[in-house]
């Protein structure tokens, strides 16, 4: 019966020191949904930019590989530059047929996009073709894109000298110019921020890289023979 009698309860010293317990489990909860939802959302952004870049990617791939339509031609043409690829190839669905026709392609950034321009063949072979003065509509490749490096370089360009590889140095808008002729490989390098980033993380971009070799056979082991592209 005493103790049915008793009323002594929780002190304020223990309620508030069971308050204070509480709020530390609930702050370390915090803290772990919180870095769930961050690194869930940056594996979903990282993804989505690099879905998007392959498809870039394998688009302009599949075209450089279907470059040497004819042979002893060059595809890669001398406006090309860092930012912008010039270059001859089979119009799509025309690359298994005896002679496939051709067509010229511009692939340039402008900003943060990458756009594809197609020109249409009328008449002539390599290298006197003749082109139409209209090109296709603008089409946007992919969007929230840039180069990986610091140099703004987009695309890099091979020539076969000495008995190995020498990339082109290009620097700002310079042209391929007289190197066009002598290419022979093709690298692109894209980093790509995801469509939509409903969290700015710094590790959501992606960097997705390719290339494109433009000869149809191995270069000679003579050093001082040239290795030109479509041979």
């Amino acid at each position: 019966m005493d103790r049915l009698k008793d009323e002594r309860g929780t002190t304020l010293v223990e309620l508030m020191v069971g308050l204070a317990a509480g709020m530390v489990v609930l702050a370390a909860l915090s803290m772990v949904m919180i870095v769930a939802i961050r690194t869930t959302s940056r594996v979903g952004a990282r993804v989505d930019a690099t879905q998007r870049a392959r498809v870039a990617m394998t688009k302009i791939t599949e075209q450089l590989h279907s470059a040497c339509i004819q042979p002893q031609m060059a595809p890669v043409q001398a406006e090309s530059t860092s930012t912008k690829l010039v270059f001859i190839h089979a119009k799509p669905g025309t690359a298994s047929a005896v002679a496939p026709t051709p067509i010229k392609t511009t692939i340039r950034l402008e900003g943060s996009t990458l756009l594809q321009e197609d020109t249409a063949w009328v008449s002539g072979s390599n290298p006197n073709w003749v082109w139409s003065a209209a090109t296709s509509p603008t089409q946007t490749l992919l969007t929230k894109v840039g180069p990986i490096t610091t140099s703004g370089r987009i695309f890099t360009y091979w020539t076969y000298t000495s008995g190995g590889l020498k990339s082109v140095s290009l620097t700002g808008a310079s042209k391929l110019e007289g190197e066009a002729a002598k290419t022979v490989e093709v690298q692109i390098g894209l980093n790509a921020l995801p469509q939509s980033q409903p969290v700015i993380d710094a590790g959501s971009d992606a960097s997705v890289q390719s290339m494109a070799v433009l000869r149809l056979t191995p270069p000679t082991f003579a050093e001082s023979a040239p290795a030109l592209p479509c041979q």
